[in-house]
């Protein structure tokens, strides 16, 4: 049975090298060894704060040539352990404010508070009394509260001041006087959680957005390429604080789910956004001209994200927004909308509202129509109602962007028009010569 420490410590940002120290100390507390346990458990927690300020920026506390020093100490074997229980319990000097009060001091290194600080030279003796086999009785209850320590703490050991080493790297990354070109920005996203207290990594985001990079839709573009790492990222850390990032605003919402349109989905919890979201921005934010708004729309409809009695306002909402010239639904959306009479709103909108036969109007509304009554033939069974309108509208009109697709759409539907004269001759229409078969054995198959 896996114990909780164990199934925690997994999903934590620590080395490989640090995780097995960690799973040495779990076998050890498996079979009541507890000494080694701690022990291993203590270097574990060593290692993992080494890591961190091996991948970080100088802290700002720190002096330029201070930091070299201690780098390269944390890389010596038998310096590094001692080095970091120095970075952690170094200060900055007392100082007071102005009415003469003290302010306490803070770690010169890390992000962590002076309670934590405090606690530090006492799990530091119970180490030694497990490496050195003082007399001292060590049972699972030390290991176990340790284990606690690790769980309520480990995350606030943040490296003070790489907030700002990171925005340079990566306004550097972005600027291409000072870095080649560059699709790989795992160097900078997995610094995220080392350089702000994770509760800050949504306010991190909105500084990288407004003040660094911000975010175009083209998929080939490097700034699209940096936040879909972000979007998309592994690290639990980075992708509930770009929940929150994108959250906070609408306009901000509304740019990430057209970029990265599955994302919508983390912010359904969210109720009066995404609200906001399926009433307002879609149309008026991303519209009917982005290749996403008919993804977005699917999700909303698929998911269940629209009350059910207001799935059928929004349906008929969206069949205006099809247009000629604008993407339409593909494959697996069609068929979610058909789910929701979607096509028989078009139907009512096309064909039974007769825009294609009014007086002076009916070639102006086909042509402008063009590819959206093609895109329903394309998806619909013919009837009696469109077969009437479309034999009434081809009876004097010869000419036009709709004329030309019509045709080109029954030289490749060879189907359409043994349908549509059957249709015809079945209700006594006389067919215009447009939609005429020549053949008659044919009209009779």
């Amino acid at each position: 049975m896996e114990i909780k420490f164990e199934a925690w410590i997994k999903t934590q940002d620590i080395s490989e090298e640090a995780q097995m120290l960690f799973d040495d100390a779990i076998k050890c507390y498996r079979i009541g060894v507890y000494r080694p346990a701690f022990l291993m458990s203590y270097l574990g927690f060593m290692k993992a704060l080494r890591d961190r300020l091996l991948k970080s920026p100088k802290p700002h506390l720190i002096n330029d040539n201070e930091w070299p020093k201690i780098i390269n100490d944390l890389k010596n074997d038998k310096l590094w352990e001692e080095k970091v229980i120095t970075c952690i319990e170094e200060k900055e000097k007392e100082k007071r404010t102005e009415d003469g009060e003290k302010i306490p001091p803070v770690s010169k290194v890390f992000l962590v508070s002076n309670e934590i600080i405090e606690d530090m030279p006492y799990w530091r003796r119970i180490r030694n009394t497990c490496a050195h086999a003082k007399d001292s009785i060590i049972s699972h209850s030390n290991v176990e509260a340790f284990w606690l320590f690790l769980e309520s703490h480990l995350a606030k050991f943040i490296v003070n001041g790489g907030k700002q080493a990171l925005l340079d790297k990566i306004q550097n990354h972005f600027d291409i006087k000072k870095s080649k070109p560059s699709f790989n920005f795992t160097y900078l996203v997995d610094q995220i959680p080392l350089v702000v207290k994770h509760s800050e990594i949504p306010g991190l985001l909105v500084e990288i957005y407004e003040n660094v990079v911000s975010l175009n839709y083209g998929k080939e573009r490097m700034d699209h390429a940096f936040w879909r790492s972000i979007a998309y990222s592994t690290d639990s850390r980075i992708l509930n604080g770009f929940i929150e990032f994108i959250s906070s605003d609408n306009d901000v919402f509304s740019d990430f789910v057209e970029a990265f349109p599955d994302r919508l989905l983390l912010c359904t919890s969210k109720v009066e956004l995404i609200r906001f979201f399926w009433m307002e921005s879609l149309f008026s934010e991303i519209g009917n001209y982005d290749e996403t708004f008919w993804e977005l729309s699917d999700i909303l409809i698929r998911n269940n994200i629209i009350p059910h009695d207001e799935v059928e306002p929004f349906v008929k909402k969206l069949v205006t927004k099809v247009r000629s010239g604008s993407p339409v639904p593909n494959e697996e959306q069609i068929k979610t909308l058909k789910k929701h009479c979607f096509f028989e709103t078009m139907r009512d909108r096309l064909f039974q509202s007769s825009i294609l036969n009014q007086s002076y109007r009916g070639y102006e509304s086909a042509n402008r129509n063009s590819q959206i009554i093609i895109f329903y033939l394309e998806n619909n069974k013919l009837d009696l109602l469109v077969v009437k309108e479309l034999n009434k509208l081809f009876q004097t009109y010869t000419f036009g962007r709709f004329y030309e697709e019509m045709e080109t759409y029954i030289q490749d539907n060879k189907p359409f028009l043994t349908e549509f004269n059957r249709i015809a001759k079945e209700n006594g229409i006389e067919v215009t010569s447009f939609f005429a078969i020549q053949d008659s054995e044919e009209i009779e198959k």
